[in-house]
């Protein structure tokens, strides 16, 4: 089922959405663009190449409340959070933050132990993936084709958006996305030249050619293993690094988090906020002991957890090559070259 709307009349599209439930989709911010609730449908620009951070907060908030209790009174007065969550659409995703969600699912839904606050936003959730524009060129950060992703990659979107010219297209790839598009009265029905043009832009897909290198995940992760003591290479590596946490804040698979009590006047919150393994304080013990002390552990520690640790683990590399934190670390460390470097070392 495909079906298409002229871009000048995305608000149009937007208002739709927001009568049936939440929007989330790209906004255009000072310093770039960014995920966020939209509350005027002329808020959403699909005008953008990606966003600064990765739209993981739409499942994976960055401060998320648990219970709300009051100090001295009984466990059995404890309000748990309530999560009375409408309908959600996350709309204008690329490719490679689409896979992300298929990685972040294995932790927070598939491993054992599931996360309901994560769960529940998903089910919730329909996905409107949108193809990278192959008529602009590829970002020198990015690297997603390494990983086995395409910048017209549908695979794991509801629904899958193409721009053609001054037009958008929009294919179900899933039951989700069947059932919603028929309801989006502002959509036109696509001909058979728009199916046409779908299916190419697909296709041309992979030939937009990020930076490329043949990874086998067995063997990256055997080779971090093998070079995880090798302190001159992890600290060469790491040489720049300021331990500012940016690489992981706008990675779209960086899941680390920690519980924290906000208390005040005899009442308390206790919830999550994201954390990273790159701060000073990440492993501090109770005890004032501190397993990674050196920059150059805290590096390590990353890059062996998305090459090497969660392919143990889970079978799968933690990295959708979307270059976000190539592109924000302020000391230009590529995780990439390392990766590179790490195999060759």
């Amino acid at each position: 089922m495909l079906k298409k709307i002229a871009i000048e009349k995305i608000s149009q599209l937007a208002a739709v959405l927001m009568e049936k439930g939440t929007l989330l989709a790209p906004v255009k911010e000072v310093s770039g663009h960014n995920f966020a609730e939209i509350k005027d449908p002329k808020q959403v620009d699909l005008d953008f190449y990606n966003t600064i951070m990765s739209p993981k907060g739409a499942f994976f908030p960055h401060k998320e409340d648990f219970v709300k209790y009051k100090i001295g009174k009984p466990l059995s007065e404890v309000e748990p959070a309530v999560l009375n969550l409408k309908p959600a659409f996350l709309f204008g995703v690329r490719p490679c933050d689409v896979k992300s969600f298929e990685i972040m699912d294995i932790h927070f839904d598939a491993a054992g132990i599931i996360d309901p606050y994560w769960r529940f936003r998903r089910e919730a959730t329909t996905i409107f993936g949108y193809a990278y524009d192959l008529s602009q060129p590829v970002d020198s950060a990015d690297f997603y084709n390494t990983l086995g992703i395409y910048a017209a990659d549908p695979e794991g979107s509801d629904i899958f958006m193409v721009k053609k010219d001054k037009e958008l297209l929009l294919k179900a790839i899933t039951k989700k996305g069947e059932n919603l598009l028929p309801e989006l009265t502002v959509l036109k029905d696509g001909i058979t030249a728009d199916e046409k043009y779908f299916t190419e832009y697909v296709n041309k897909g992979k030939e937009y050619k990020t930076r490329f290198m043949t990874l086998d995940q067995e063997v990256v992760a055997k080779k971090l293993e093998d070079i995880f003591d090798n302190t001159d290479f992890w600290t060469k590596m790491s040489a720049a690094c300021l331990s500012c946490g940016i690489c992981t804040f706008v990675c779209p698979t960086c899941y680390c988090f920690d519980i924290c009590d906000d208390t005040l006047f005899g009442k308390g919150t206790r919830r999550r906020v994201w954390d990273a393994c790159m701060f000073t304080d990440f492993t501090l013990e109770a005890s004032g002991h501190n397993p990674r002390t050196q920059v150059y552990q805290r590096l390590r520690q990353k890059i062996c957890h998305k090459y090497s640790y969660h392919i143990r683990k889970y079978g799968v590399i933690s990295c959708v090559g979307c270059g976000r934190c190539t592109r924000h670390c302020p000391v230009n460390i590529d995780i990439y070259s390392i990766v590179e470097a790490a195999l060759k070392a």
